[in-house]
């Protein structure tokens, strides 16, 4: 019986049906049959008031029906109606047959109110016509959900659809339909936390139609959460890591090692907690021999609660709710180990097609060892790609234990149903509109007429992936496969839909590298469909500018050599002051004797090409020439020092710093089953690469370059995990040495993102000859009117200028949480980043041999300098010192702008935070050595008094004294604070 509660817009309904009976009853003969439904009790009132007396019912029979009659239908056609009872035109009147009639009738639940009348016919003297009276049941015009909070209408609607409740606008009012939709509603809600939710439908007449408005009045109640959960009988594993295994029901938590901080409890619900105790603590102790586990009903326990609203005391009050405290027994039982394996066919009359020591051999669990229902469970998908491997697609095992509890032991036989293996007889594409049927053929690992290999099939889906042509291609979705059982053959057709091959982006924003800046670029990936890429990119910022062409053949000569070609040209000012001031948002103001400050200009070309080290393979081995001009235009002394006194090239002095030219040639092998080359969410790579510079031009070096990325998919393969390393070492040969700006310098959001660009690398002290001068009269020195005159004394010194000559060896690495908010276009990563910098070869930062000598000349230089060499000093605590960054950024990814723009925080957990102080500056000391020894240096043997000190003792005592000591005893340093966090926006992607 059908029990609803309604509340009227207008008057009650049961005043004027209880009129119209009253006129029905007072105007017109007593119905015989009536049912109606009272919408004021949820009830069906029925009546029957046919006569059970034997002698009238044999009278019945000298009556016929002459016609019946349908009063009151709208929507319903009495045809349609005629259809549905049993008594026809002609028929013997009979009240037992009218009653199933008006059954019939009442039970199409078309009608809230059906009355059977019978009058005389006028036409017949023994006729009878059979009148039904019917009301239809309303129309719901609207459907009306008042007071929810914790779901959606869509979610709501979806929740009807998937329990095929059938209420939907337009449709009758069915009470069933309405007493389903109350039992999913709470359903839903319950999943939401709203276990004591109340719903109450309720309808408002439309007035001057047959129509309602549906209402469900809900009063959702607290949200109920998951309170403490207890274990009763368990002994194996502690309460702690069951809780861990209960996925749905566990608190949200900050792991520490081997421990957790709980943060928050998650929403109780049934369903899931049912879940978490089959799949998390069954499946647990199952997957460590406990294989007759037996987990209880758990025992539950309501608790009224009291919170801090958003966490905050005091100010924003208490709120209270509801949670469950779960309590769950548990039967460990004994410890199972592996027995025998059997793997027999399903069939007794035929054997299976692989070899059954094969088969063995690939399963996981060895006779003796605890026995895992997960094991199991991942063995039956290994066997699953190994039949596939061999185009049995169909194939199916059985596992069957038989458990020996005397011996603590289960054997386990699998019984294979192989079922038919099949070959490709045809593969077709569809949806490639420009995509020539060859180039996708061509990445295809199986071909016509082969068998029908799952896992060459699921390689070819990933080659096809990684030439980014088409939106993603799901290996189970995108191919629709039609068996021919008969033949044992498959015919596949892949849809496909293809991305714009053509991209124009326009680029800007602000960079570590390039400041702020602003980029066109064009590019077709799939050039005529024919797969070639060709490119064009210029790049303007205040500091970089770039020009780059290139032109990708992928397929040479119908072949799977990859080959092509750029031509670039590219300025760069590195200017420490003015991106220290970009960094900072502000001016800044740093010593102009160690800042570096010059322009590299570069123009080359490189060509290149690769070749797979077997058919279809992931790994190729490639070659790369390159030819670079650059020019170095230094305007500060700082840079020049770094470039004109460092020995890199056979020229020194000012020369050194044109026409640098780099002829490299660079043999590489990869390996890369990256499933995107975009937004990856799956696959490996692995690069390496040696480059030998020297065959041509005038650098001779050698460089090693290591890079690794790999990228898992986790929580149901909706997030990412993303780890990347990456390593380098160069070094020169023959003489040379690499140049300054081939050397290693690291920071920025290309390794280490909280970090400065360029600002890791290890810091060093430049030897150079200065002059401090001195201004005097000369009371002596008489000009043509016998006034005195004004001398000028220069003095040589010897100071150190501090610079950053950039490491020859790097290793940083990177991992990355990478959760998708709104597809690839919003995304969120979590990261950290680590590395060094350093010099190995710390014999190669040698002065240039032309600038050591003119430093220790025995007339003009210091010979007699302390630790004055030809190899350069490295500051303490730079060489390798490691760093560290950890934090979050979000990127943007829009379709028409082929460019990620990203916002970051970084925190530097490991940072250099000290003063470098350069070596003391050096003055011959029989030039200013005195007898009272107060911060000058002692006179050397045979010099009992300086050359300034005897020859000009008042000017050296007043002028000169006083500035020596405070150049002396204070030499350069340098502040070099790492900030300690860092946002910043780029447009660009770490890895």
């Amino acid at each position: 019986m059908i029990a609803l509660v309604f509340l009227f817009a207008s008057a009650s309904p049961a005043a004027p049906r209880e009129n119209a009976r009253a006129d029905a009853s007072s105007s017109s003969p007593a119905y015989l049959f009536s049912a109606s439904f009272d919408y004021a009790t949820g009830k069906e009132v029925i009546e029957d008031r046919s006569s059970a007396n034997p002698q009238a019912a044999a009278q019945q029979q000298q009556f016929v029906i002459d016609r019946i009659e349908f009063i009151g239908n709208r929507r319903v056609r009495s045809d349609t109606l005629i259809a549905r009872i049993f008594s026809r035109k002609g028929d013997v009147y009979n009240e037992e047959t009218l009653r199933r009639d008006f059954q019939a009738l009442w039970n199409t639940q078309f009608f809230e109110d059906v009355k059977l009348r019978v009058e005389d016919s006028p036409n017949i003297s023994n006729g009878k016509i059979i009148i039904f009276d019917v009301k239809e049941r309303p129309q719901i015009r609207r459907i009306r959900y008042d007071g929810i909070h914790s779901v959606s209408e869509s979610d709501i609607l979806d929740r009807f659809k998937e329990r095929k409740v059938g209420l939907s606008v337009e449709s009758q009012f069915d009470p069933t339909k309405i007493k389903k939709a109350e039992v999913a509603l709470k359903e839903l809600l319950g999943e939401h936390g709203r276990q004591f939710a109340k719903v109450t439908p309720q309808y408002e007449r439309i007035a001057s139609s047959n129509a309602v408005i549906l209402v469900f009045k809900i009063e959702e109640g607290p949200k109920v959460k998951v309170g403490k959960i207890k274990f009763t009988g368990n002994h194996a594993f502690s309460d702690r890591k069951l809780i861990r295994a209960m996925r749905h029901d566990r608190p949200y938590s900050i792991p520490l090692y081997f421990w957790y901080i709980p943060v928050l409890t998650k929403t109780y619900d049934r369903q899931k907690l049912s879940e978490d105790l089959e799949v998390g603590v069954r499946g647990l102790y199952r997957d460590n021999g406990y294989f007759k586990v037996s987990v209880g009903e758990p025992i539950l326990e309501n608790i009224d609660t009291q919170s801090y609203r958003l966490g905050v005391p005091l100010v924003m009050g208490r709120s209270h709710g509801k949670a469950v405290n779960i309590t769950i027994p548990i039967e460990e039982g004994e410890r199972f180990r592996m027995g025998t394996l059997k793997i027999v066919s399903s069939d007794p009359d035929k054997a299976l097609s692989l070899k059954v020591d094969a088969l063995k051999a690939a399963f996981p669990l060895k006779q003796g060892d605890l026995f895992s229902t997960e094991k199991v469970r991942k063995a039956l998908e290994t066997y699953g790609k190994i039949y596939g491997e061999y185009g049995f697609i169909d194939f199916t095992p059985e596992p069957d234990t038989e458990v020996d509890d005397a011996n603590k032991i289960i054997n386990l036989t699998l019984r294979f149903d192989e079922q038919k293996q099949y070959f490709v007889r045809r593969i077709d594409f569809s949806g490639n509109t420009t995509t020539r049927d060859k180039v996708i053929r061509r990445e295809l690992m199986i071909d016509e007429g082969q068998l029908f290999n799952k896992r060459l099939w699921e390689l070819s889906v990933l080659r096809l992936n990684q030439l980014d042509y088409f939106d993603k291609i799901e290996a189970d979705k995108a191919a629709e496969i039609k068996r021919n059982n008969k033949e044992g053959t498959v015919d596949i057709n892949l849809k496909l839909k293809e991305k714009g091959k053509q991209s124009i982006g326009l680029q800007g924003g602000v960079s570590g590298l390039a400041g702020s800046f602003i980029g066109l670029t064009y590019q077709t990936n799939n050039f005529l469909g024919l797969g070639e890429t060709l490119t064009f990119s210029a790049q303007f910022g205040d500091l970089s500018r770039s020009f780059v062409f290139g032109f990708t053949e992928p397929y040479l000569f119908d072949r799977p050599i990859s080959s092509g070609f750029t031509i670039f040209s590219s300025r760069y000012k590195f200017d420490q002051a003015r991106q220290a001031a970009l960094y900072t948002g502000q001016a800044v103001s740093i010593n102009p004797q160690f800042i570096q400050n010059y322009n590299q200009d570069s123009t080359g070309f490189t060509a290149f090409a690769s070749y797979p080290v077997r058919k279809l393979s992931f790994t190729r081995i490639g070659l790369q020439y390159g030819l670079t001009r650059t020019n170095i235009t230094a305007f500060n002394d700082a840079s020049k020092l770094l470039f004109t006194q460092l020995q890199f090239r056979s020229i020194a002095g000012p020369s050194a710093l044109n026409g640098i030219v780099s002829s490299t040639i660079t043999p590489t092998i990869t390996y890369n089953t990256v499933n995107n080359p975009i937004n990856p969410t799956g696959g490996k790579s692995y690069f390496y690469s040696l480059g030998l510079s020297g065959l041509g031009g005038n650098v001779k070096s050698l460089s090693n370059v290591f890079d690794w990325k790999y990228y898992h998919p986790v929580n149901k393969r909706r997030n990412v995990l993303a780890f990347h390393a990456s390593g380098a070492f160069i070094t020169g040969y023959g003489g040379g040495e690499p140049p300054p700006y081939s050397r290693f310098y690291m920071g920025g959001e290309g390794d280490i993102r909280g970090f400065d660009i360029r600002s890791i690398t290890p810091v060093t002290y430049i030897p150079v000859k200065t002059a401090q001068q001195f201004t005097y009269t000369c009371n002596t020195c008489l000009n043509g009117f016998g006034q005195p005159t004004q001398r000028t004394v220069s003095l040589p010194v010897l100071g150190y200028t501090i610079s950053f000559p950039g490491g020859d060896t790097q290793g940083y690495g990177n991992i990355g949480y990478r959760i998708p908010i709104i597809g690839n276009t919003f995304q969120t990563e979590l990261f950290f980043d680590g590395g060094t910098n350093g010099i190995v070869r710390k014999g190669a930062l040698r002065l240039d041999p032309t600038g050591f000598k003119n430093l220790t000349d025995p007339l003009n230089g210091f010979p007699d300098a302390p630790n004055l060499t030809q190899q350069l000093s490295i500051a303490r605590g730079t060489n390798f010192r490691l760093r560290g960054s950890t934090g979050i950024e979000f990127v943007v990814q829009l379709p028409i702008i082929q460019a990620p723009f990203r916002v970051y925080y970084a925190y530097n957990v490991h940072r250099l935070h000290s003063r470098v102080i350069a070596p003391n500056n050096f003055i011959e000391p029989s030039l200013i050595c005195d007898r009272q020894h107060d911060g000058l240096p002692a006179c050397p043997t045979g010099v009992q008094l300086g050359y300034y000190p005897a020859n000009l003792p008042d000017v050296f005592d007043n002028q000169m004294k006083p500035i020596l000591q405070q150049l002396l005893l204070n030499p350069g340093s340098l502040n070099y604070f790492e900030p300690a966090r860092t946002f910043r926006f780029t447009v660009s992607r770490t890895f």
